[in-house]
This record gives structure tokens, sequence and C-alpha cells, in this order.
């Protein structure tokens, strides 16, 4: 460690701003401190404190491991600290206004500056991976850190297949080491539902996870600074809730059910999800977000089908004019205010919206994000029209982030190497092939970040161990792509080389 270089190969994701100070080296030993500054003259707010001291004695567990900071993180004042210590300082970070920014100072002790919690526990994995690749020592210096991306996410499928609790916190603790953020988990599917409900027991697989235990999801997250995003999928994928409703379920002008879709001109079939939609925004009432999915509700290019549908948007919603696509609108409009009345911001997948050929005379709520997965279908709206349309989006690009169980579909699952050779930030959903959706830097304010994906359409296809294995490259390679925006190793053979020296396991 005698260069500035030399920072950069050893953390994962790598570190974004380097400066040389001056010669010598920190040591820390067992004995050194790991402290969180209470400033003698500010009055830092309690819970701030109390969050930033957490995030330190969730890492200080790591760092004994190492033979370093073996005795419990503990408030103190900046002049306590002394030689090895590592002083956590509340506070803005020089030169930036990112949330998730942090800056060190090496010197004969380390000073770590951060706005928050989250941030914090940035800092001090970056300190972890450092001292792990290392002599347990590092070189005096600075470094001054920031991710590209806002969100940085995993989204799982756990309606069609069954994830125990243990493993879903497994993911977490693993997306806490990558700096990840962001987990959103769909629980109910054509083909499952897999989270207890008091209000609605008939919904629910034989195999599913108690409110205990989501509570119990809900606070590991919390604890590692990852927002929970609960994902309740409608007026399509329905099809296990109302696998005993079939009255509630549309049907096209032949009489034939549309698979998992609910009848939204239903008046109960509708009050039923929303009944749903409350419980777990009841449960999940700490989170910011709540996805209502709008993907796949029917075939999009055939309304026409359904004409019970425009009929509904003319008669009972008084749209001149209306037809299908605006009672579908409709319909996201009323999920999304009922959730944003209680203070989340909404999402939806971006298929049915904005689609060529089908006009919106409902306006759709741009106070809705967009999780953008695809755009198989030319009718598809362009990534941009979104942008220009007043939503932020999330990049959930299908070709590169998609692993699909039993490779359903014509997806194949994504490998490290890909992810890493061929995408950035930047790299959306292609409209053909050879036909790219690509944003260069500056990046839109608008796109918020990008979410890698667990599908599990043929769940016995895979055992939960062989996705945790068959994920653990590919979300390395989009966690250190997505945080620096660079490809940073000449191959991706150098960046599995550089994860190996920090520890991460195979």
């Amino acid at each position: 460690m005698n260069n500035i270089q030399a920072y950069e190969s050893v953390t994962v994701p790598g570190t974004r701003r380097h400066l040389k100070t001056e010669e010598g080296r920190w040591r820390p030993e067992a004995n050194s401190a790991l402290l969180v500054s209470r400033q003698e003259s500010a009055s830092a707010d309690e819970s701030q404190l109390h969050g930033v001291l957490e995030a330190a004695e969730t890492l200080r567990v790591a760092f004994a491991e190492l033979g370093v900071f073996a005795a419990p993180a503990r408030l103190g004042l900046p002049r306590e600290a002394k030689s090895g210590d590592l002083l956590i300082e509340l506070g803005t970070v020089p030169g930036t206004t990112h949330s998730e920014a942090y800056r060190l100072e090496i010197g004969e002790y380390v000073r770590l500056i951060a706005s928050d919690a989250r941030s914090a526990l940035y800092g001090l994995r970056t300190v972890h991976q450092l001292l792990s690749s290392t002599e347990c020592e590092l070189a005096y210096g600075a470094i001054e850190d920031e991710p590209i991306m806002g969100e940085r996410a995993l989204h799982l499928d756990i309606g069609r297949k069954f994830y125990p609790q243990e493993w879903i916190l497994e993911r977490i603790r693993e997306m806490s080491k990558l700096k990840l953020n962001t987990l959103q988990l769909h629980f109910s599917e054509n083909e499952g539902f897999t989270f207890e409900s008091e209000r609605h027991p008939e919904v629910m697989s034989e195999r599913y996870l108690t409110k205990v235990q989501i509570r119990e999801i809900i606070e590991e997250a919390r604890r590692h600074r990852i927002t929970l995003i609960p994902s309740l999928d409608s007026p399509g994928h329905l099809g296990w809730a109302l696998r005993n409703r079939p009255e509630w379920l549309l049907k096209n002008k032949a009489g034939e059910i549309a698979k998992g879709a609910l009848d939204i001109t239903n008046h109960e079939a509708v009050a039923f999800v929303m009944d749903l939609v409350d419980e777990y925004a009841e449960l999940f009432a700490d989170s910011p977000y709540f996805h209502i999915g709008g993907d796949e509700f029917i075939e999009f290019s055939k309304f026409d089908d359904y004409p019970q549908l425009g009929g509904h948007a003319r008669e009972k919603l008084g749209i001149e004019g209306g037809t299908g696509v605006d009672a579908y609108v409709a319909y996201l409009n009323n999920v999304a205010q009922r959730l944003e009345a209680k203070g989340f911001t909404v999402r939806v997948w971006n298929d049915g919206l904005y689609r060529e050929g089908l006009e919106q005379k409902v306006a759709f709520k741009t106070s809705v994000q967009i999780t953008y997965w695809t755009k198989w279908d030319r009718k598809m709206a362009l990534a941009q029209t979104f942008l220009d349309k007043g939503h932020e989006l999330i990049n959930f690009n299908d070709a590169f982030f998609y692993y699909v169980l039993g490779e359903h579909a014509g997806y194949k699952y994504p490998t490290g190497e890909k992810v890493y050779e061929g995408w950035s930030p930047g790299v959306l959903p292609r409209i053909a092939e050879g036909e790219p959706q690509e944003w260069t830097t500056p990046f839109p304010t608008g796109l918020l970040g990008c979410s890698f994906s667990v599908w599990s359409d043929k769940p016995t296809m895979q055992t939960v161990e062989a996705v945790a294995s068959g994920i653990r490259e590919p979300l390395r390679a989009m966690a250190e792509k997505a945080w620096t925006g660079e490809r940073r190793y000449a191959t991706y053979q150098e960046f599995a080389k550089a994860c190996r020296s920090v520890g991460l396991e195979k």
C-alpha cells in the first residue's frame, strides 16, 4: 500500500477519489477504539447517533475477525481519538451533496465523515475491505466516495417459489457487503402467495412467511440500512389469490378467462385487492415505496377483446370516448392514490403504459415511478418517453439482470462476465437487435438506479442454494458498475480476483 492506486484495486465496489498526503501507515490493533463522535458543542440528533453507533457495532464484529477493534463501539469526543483508532463523525462531506457520500481521512487515526448511518456503514465497509486485502494497515491519505447510481437493488420473486427466512436474511447481509441498498420482495403471483394474510388467509400458499418472520426481515434490513419494497402485483398476476374466486377474474367476449387478471369492473373484486394492499401497507409502514405491478394484465394489444373495460370507462368512470386502456390506467391511479395517501411512493412496471397505438385519455399519475424492464414489443414506450412524461425510472434491464429459473421464456442465466463487460448504468433494454437504448453521462436526473431480478418461473429447476450461488457473481458485477459507473479492470477475471482479495466468498 505505498501508492494510491492500491486503494482502487482492493475494494468491491471500487472507490471514486483518492489523495495521497504524507508518508506513514495507520495500524489498528485489538485494543484500538471504534468511536462515534459526540460533539461537545453540537446538538446531534440522538437517533442519528444511535443509528451510526449501531452501524459501527455491526461492522465491529467483522473487524474483530481481523484481530482489530475487539471492544464494542462507543460514543466519544473527537479529542479522545488516539493512534490506531477509527473515529466516525456525522457531518457534511466536502464537495458533494450525495446522501450516501463519505470521506476517509487516514492518518495517525482514521476519521470517517458521513452524513448518516448508511453512509457511515459504507465507509466502514471500505475500511474493512482495505484491511482485509493488506496486512491490516493503510497508507496515509484520503478517500472520497459516493455511488453513481442512487438505488442499487435486488428484486426477489418469492411468490412462485418459497425462500426460507434465513435465505432472505443471508441475501440482505450479502447485499450490505456490496453496498446495495434496496430489496424488493414480490410475494404474490399466479402460482403462489407467500406472505401471511390475517385478513384473507385463503390467499396463502401452503408454505409462507409469517408476519413475525417478515418483521424480523424488516428489522435485519433496517440494521443493514437496506430499503425494503413490498410488491403486490395487480391487476394481473393474481391467479393464486383469486383461485377460489373465478367470478372475480376478467373474461373476454368469448367467455375465456384472462390468466390471473382481475376484473377491474367488479367493485367487490377491486375492494378485495384494495384490502390486501391496505394490509401490507400497514406491515411495511416504514418503507418509502410500494410496487403495485401493472404488468401483463392482458395482452395489451387486445383491449378490444374485453369490451366491458371500455364500457366501464365510459359508463362508470364518465370518460367520454373512453376505452379499455383508460379503465386500466384509472385502476392503477386509484391504487397509487390510496398508497400515496399513506405516505408511499408508488412504482409500476413499464410494459402497459404509453404504448404506441393506445391513446390514454386518463392521465397516468406522474408521481408513480417506473421500473423499466423490457421493450420486447416495439409498441412499448421508450425509456425517454417516461422521462418526458414526468416520471422517474429504475433500470431493470432484463437482458442483463433477469435470473429466470429454468431459463424460461428464452432467458439465459446472466453471468458476472456478461454484466461486467457489457452493461453500464445507462444501458437500458434494447429496442431490437442492433438498436440500443442508452443514456451517456451525465445521466438524466430521472434515472434513479438499477436492479437485478430473480424470477422463479420454474421453481423446481434450482434449489435455493443454487439460486444464491448463481446470482452471486452477476450481482457483484452490477454492484461494481452501479457504484463506480466504470469498467476499472481490463478483464472480468481481474475483477473476480479483486473480489477474492477483499474476502468475498466464491
